[in-house]
C-alpha cells in the first residue's frame, strides 16, 4: 500500500508565532510598566521638592515676620509704643531678654538657646514682665516665634571676637573669655569716647548715652519645617556730642544773659564737655557765660556733613510742613521726631515747646519764649531772635551758624533727653543671615 505524503505541521510554527507575540506583550506590559513608575516616581519627587520649596519659602517669609515685628517694638518707650517690648530699666538688665509668640504651643526645649538665667519675658498688655509662654504678637496668621537679648561679650566671642580679630573696642580692658553664666559687659552702638567721630560697637564700664546692641532670633514654622534668621539691631547714634553747641561755620553771641553749659545735667558726661565745638575752619564772635571742661570753646577734629546727618536721622519722621506757632511737640515721656524742609528756607519756631529731635534742611528763626528738650540739628543757620520770656535748649544744638541776638538764652548739656530721643528712633540692621 502506498503511502502518501505527509502534510507539513504548523502546530509548531504557530506556537512559536503566540509565544512570540506573548513576549511583546509581556516586554510592552514591563516598559509600560517601568515607564508609568519613573513617571510617578518623577512626579512624586517633583511634588515633594515642591513642597518642600513652599515650606521653604512660608517658613522663610514667616521668620521675616517675626524680625520684622520685633524691630518695631523695640523703639520707643510704652507710652510712645503701645506694644514695645523692650528693656524698661533705663541703665540695662545684663540680663534681659523677651520673646514674641504669635502662636500657642510653645515650649523652652523648642529655643535652643534657651537660658534659665535670662530674664525671658513674654510682655503682655498690662504685663511687661510676664514669663507665661502666651501669644503676645500683634498678628496670629504667620506662624512664628522670636526671641531677643542685648548684646554681650559673651555673643561676640561666639562669633569669632579675638584680640587678633576683634569684632568691638573693648573698653573694660578684660581679655579672657565669657559664657552662658557670665556674659560680660554689654556691646553698645555709637560714640566710645567723646572725641570719637564714627560710631562702632563698644564696651564700656562708664555710665553711656548709647543703647545696647540687640540680638534677634526669629523661627518660622510651617508643617514641621523651620526657619532661623538673625539680626544684630541698633538705635542710631546720631551726630556725636562734642558740646551742647556744635556749628559748622560760625556763632555769633550778641545779647546779655545767654549761658551755655558744658557740664552735663544728666550725668552720663560725668566730666562734662566744652561749652562749644567748632568745625576746624568756624569762628565766635561774642561772649557769653560758659562752663565746662574745659570752660572755652574747643575745635572738633572733623566738620560734620549735617545734610547727611539729618538725611540718617529722618526716617520715621513726623513732616512739618508749615511754621510752628504754639504748640507743643512729643512729650519727656514720649519723645518725637520731626523734620522740616521749608519752603521759604526758613522755619518759624514762636512759642514752642518740644520733647525729641527737630530735623531742619534751611534755616531755623527762634522766638521766646522756647522750650526744647533733646536733640536740634539745622543744615542752614539757627537763629535765637528775642521774643517774650526765655529760650531754653536741654540736650545739644547742631547747625551751620548759630546767632544768639537777644537775652535770657540758656543752652545746656543735657544727655539725659538725647538718651531718651536716640531710643525712640527706628532701630536699624547691623548684621542679618539666615541659620536655617
Amino acid at each position: 500500500m502506498k503511502m502518501g505524503k505527509r502534510r507539513p505541521r504548523h502546530k509548531v510554527l504557530l506556537g512559536t508565532s503566540s509565544g512570540s507575540a506573548l513576549i511583546a506583550a509581556l516586554l510592552l506590559v514591563a516598559v509600560s510598566g517601568i515607564m508609568g513608575a519613573t513617571i510617578l516616581f518623577a512626579t512624586s519627587t517633583e511634588m515633594r521638592i515642591s513642597g518642600n520649596y513652599r515650606r521653604a519659602i512660608q517658613t522663610f517669609y514667616a521668620a521675616e515676620a517675626g524680625l520684622a515685628e520685633t524691630q518695631r517694638r523695640l523703639s520707643g518707650s510704652p507710652v510712645s509704643n503701645p506694644v514695645f517690648l523692650g528693656d524698661l530699666v533705663s541703665s540695662y538688665q545684663p540680663n534681659w531678654s523677651a520673646y514674641v509668640f504669635s502662636q500657642v504651643g510653645w515650649k523652652p526645649a523648642d529655643d535652643h538657646t534657651y537660658n534659665a538665667l535670662l530674664t525671658n519675658y513674654v510682655p503682655l498688655s498690662g504685663n511687661a514682665t510676664n514669663t507665661l509662654a502666651l501669644p503676645n504678637s500683634v498678628q496670629s496668621e504667620m506662624p512664628y516665634w522670636a526671641k531677643v537679648h542685648h548684646k554681650t561679650e559673651y555673643e561676640a566671642e561666639q562669633a569669632g571676637h579675638r584680640l587678633a580679630t576683634p569684632h568691638y573696642l573693648d573698653g573694660d580692658g578684660l581679655t579672657t573669655l565669657h559664657s552662658t553664666s557670665n556674659r560680660g559687659q554689654l556691646i553698645r552702638y555709637g560714640y566710645s569716647s567723646d572725641t570719637s567721630v564714627k560710631p562702632e560697637q563698644f564696651t564700656t564700664t562708664l555710665p553711656s548715652l548709647y543703647a545696647p546692641i540687640e540680638v534677634i532670633m526669629s523661627h518660622g514654622l510651617v508643617e514641621g519645617a523651620d526657619s532661623i534668621l538673625q539680626a544684630d539691631v541698633m538705635h542710631p547714634a546720631g551726630p556725636p556730642v562734642w558740646a551742647p553747641i556744635y556749628a559748622g561755620n560760625e556763632v555769633v553771641l550778641s545779647g546779655s544773659m545767654i549761658i551755655i553749659q558744658g557740664m552735663d545735667a544728666c550725668g552720663l558726661f560725668p566730666s562734662g564737655l566744652p561749652p562749644i565745638s567748632l568745625a576746624p575752619l568756624a569762628s565766635l564772635v561774642g561772649t557769653a557765660g560758659l562752663t565746662g571742661n574745659p570752660a572755652t570753646p574747643q575745635v572738633s577734629l572733623i566738620s560734620l556733613d549735617l545734610d547727611q546727618q539729618i538725611k540718617d536721622l529722618k526716617q520715621g519722621a513726623t513732616p512739618v510742613l508749615t511754621d510752628l506757632m504754639s504748640v507743643a511737640l512729643g512729650s519727656s515721656a514720649s519723645p518725637a521726631v520731626h523734620y522740616a524742609e521749608p519752603s521759604s528756607g526758613t522755619l518759624i519756631v514762636s512759642q514752642v515747646t518740644g520733647y525729641g529731635l527737630l530735623l531742619v534742611k534751611g534755616n531755623v528763626h527762634i522766638v521766646a519764649p522756647f522750650q526744647w528738650e533733646g536733640l536740634l540739628v539745622v543744615s542752614g543757620q539757627v537763629t535765637f531772635a528775642g521774643g517774650l520770656g526765655s529760650s531754653r535748649l536741654n540736650g545739644a544744638l547742631y547747625a551751620d551758624q548759630v546767632q544768639v541776638l537777644h537775652d535770657d538764652v540758656n543752652v545746656i548739656l543735657d544727655s539725659c533727653p538725647i538718651a531718651a530721643t536716640l531710643r525712640s528712633l527706628p532701630v536699624q540692621v547691623l548684621t542679618w543671615r539666615q541659620l536655617l
